[in-house]
């Protein structure tokens, strides 16, 4: 059986998501627990995100190369003209 970049990524993330719940629920003092959990929501969780829309954009912007917005939207599943767009622009 052959697996999907996506099904790859979802068994690092989820070994990450147990690694992560488990350091923090190792943590005994309260107070760096809870600091912990709020460094991992506001700054890690988010950096993250951004360096895969990062990543997205790259892709759309490889795939416009030669083509129209509605051809790029019509190979990402139906995506509108305006969706692909705002993939290109980082939104």
């Amino acid at each position: 059986m052959t697996t999907t970049p996506t099904d790859r990524i979802r068994e690092h993330l989820e070994t990450a998501r147990i690694a992560v719940l488990a350091e923090l629920e190792a943590t005994i003092d309260p107070v760096q627990r809870q600091e912990a959990a709020r460094e991992v929501l506001e700054t890690l969780l988010p950096s993250l995100g951004g360096d895969v829309k990062a990543v997205r954009g790259r892709a759309v912007a490889e795939l416009r190369v030669g083509r129209s917005l509605a051809e790029v939207g019509e190979m990402l599943g139906g995506m509108s003209r305006g969706r692909v767009d705002q993939l290109l622009k980082g939104r």
